[in-house]
């Protein structure tokens, strides 16, 4: 089958039209998505098809998320979309209280099937209020399964597989990698919501990443070479998460490295590093490393954000530091520490 290269943005676009002609009851709902290139791209095109089931909507988080919640209980399937993670906070009680309990207060036999799409993370010049990712507060709630696609092929199959589910599924989706691209099947396809991936197999460090941070994991392969074996795993799923396939990996290697893009404390990295930890199995050959974002809101300045993520520098000489290499000194770009990437990956 020939190759099919498309965006991020275009593989959630097609996604939802696919399952819209797939089944009637889903429909979509937020800020924004009727434009032509509504949501970023990723809604564009489905009003004209869908005028019925694509509701454009005031800014009112709480009230039009409540209404989809209440949807859902009757049986539609709607996708609702939180341009910024910060405006999804005004609808925490209609996620975390009543689509993330429902099912449980009522004896397990009233699903709510609803997707929460919501856009994460960092995006030029954005600052301190736009760029907060915040995946442990989402990744602590009991009832709902969060889920980050890491490339195209995985935002197309998470999404169709979130619209097969009957249970409250938030697609966390980081905005810096809205324009990278992929080989994406054109037919429906699925993804598990709960399996993480081996991306590279290796034998001498496992590295644990998500989201964007896999992104900068994957160029940092490149410069490590074949220095040190690295087994590269990309966690998919923050909710659950799919320890087996990590402890597998590091019983095998004996050594961790975790990358977020996130704030250090209470990130999905120290809680995987703490699982680790207290497997009497797994016999560790060094301390578990953990990169992260300062403890501190990210700045808006380029001259302080250049610091602020782990870099596929940092990342590699991470692991590099662990087993006592040389280390690289290269500096990267403004484009390579300000604009979002368009490769096209694997």
């Amino acid at each position: 089958m020939p190759e099919r290269i498309i965006k991020y943005s275009e593989a959630i676009q097609e996604a939802t039209d696919q399952m819209m002609g797939a089944d009637p009851r889903v429909f979509i709902i937020g800020l924004g998505v009727s434009y032509p290139k509504g949501a970023d791209g990723t809604t564009a095109g489905l009003k004209s098809t869908y005028p019925e089931r694509v509701f454009d909507v005031s800014v009112s988080e709480h009230g039009f998320t409540g209404m989809a919640v209440g949807a859902a209980i009757n049986g539609l399937h709607p996708i609702v979309h939180h341009g910024r993670v910060e405006f999804s906070l005004l609808a925490a009680d209609q996620i975390f209280t009543q689509a993330a309990k429902w099912n449980y207060m009522f004896g397990g036999g009233h699903p709510v099937p609803i997707v929460f799409r919501i856009n994460v993370g960092r995006q030029w010049g954005n600052g301190p209020q736009h760029t907060q990712a915040l995946y442990a507060l989402f990744g602590n709630v009991p009832g709902l399964k969060v889920v980050i696609p890491s490339s195209p092929k995985m935002a197309k199959g998470l999404l169709v597989s979130a619209l097969k589910d009957k249970n409250p599924v938030v697609m966390l989706e980081p905005r810096w990698l809205f324009n990278i691209k992929q080989n994406v099947p054109v037919q429906l396809f699925s993804e598990p919501l709960d399996k993480a991936v081996i991306i590279k197999e290796g034998a001498e460090v496992t590295v644990v990443a998500y989201g964007d941070g896999l992104f900068s994991a994957r160029e940092s392969l490149a410069l490590v070479g074949d220095t040190v074996d690295i087994e590269l795993i990309d966690i998919v799923s923050i909710n659950p998460i799919d320890y087996k396939t990590i402890f597998q990996s590091v019983k095998k290697t004996g050594r961790l490295l975790c990358v977020d893009t996130t704030n250090g404390a209470f990130n999905v990295g120290s809680e995987v590093i703490a699982q680790v930890a207290r497997n009497k199995s797994i016999k560790l050959k060094s301390n578990p490393v953990a990169l992260s974002c300062p403890n501190v809101p990210c700045p808006t300045s380029t001259a302080l954000t250049e610091f602020f993520y782990p870099t596929k520098v940092d990342i590699a000489n991470a692991l590099l530091s662990t087993f006592k290499k040389p280390l690289i000194n290269q500096t990267l770009s403004f484009e390579e520490l300000h604009l979002a990437p368009t490769d096209t990956i694997q």
